[in-house]
C-alpha cells in the first residue's frame, strides 16, 4: 500500500488569511482510495494532492543552511514493488 500526501484550506488565525497547510500522509492504493480513507476516518477537510514517493531528510551544512541528506533518504517508492 502506497502513502499519499494531503493539503488542508485553512484561516490562518494570525493574518486571517485563507492558507493552504500540508496534512497528513494516508494510506491507499490509489488516489481515488485515499481520499476514500480521509471522508470515512474522519478527515474529511483533507484533500489528497500526490503521492509520496520519498523522504529526504537535512543535514546542516556550510554556513548554518540546511543540505539534503540523500545517504538516509527513504524511499518509498522501493518499497511499494517489493
Amino acid at each position: 500500500m502506497d502513502l499519499y500526501v494531503t493539503e488542508i484550506k485553512a484561516i490562518c488565525p494570525h493574518t486571517g488569511e485563507m492558507k493552504t497547510y500540508g496534512g497528513p500522509d494516508v494510506p491507499g492504493i490509489s488516489f481515488e482510495d485515499a481520499q476514500f480513507f480521509c471522508d470515512t476516518k474522519g478527515l474529511g477537510y483533507c484533500k489528497v494532492v500526490g503521492k509520496l514517493v520519498a523522504e529526504v531528510p537535512c543535514k546542516e551544512g556550510k554556513f548554518g543552511l540546511y543540505e539534503p541528506d540523500f545517504n538516509n533518504m527513504q524511499d518509498y517508492e522501493k518499497k511499494s514493488l517489493n
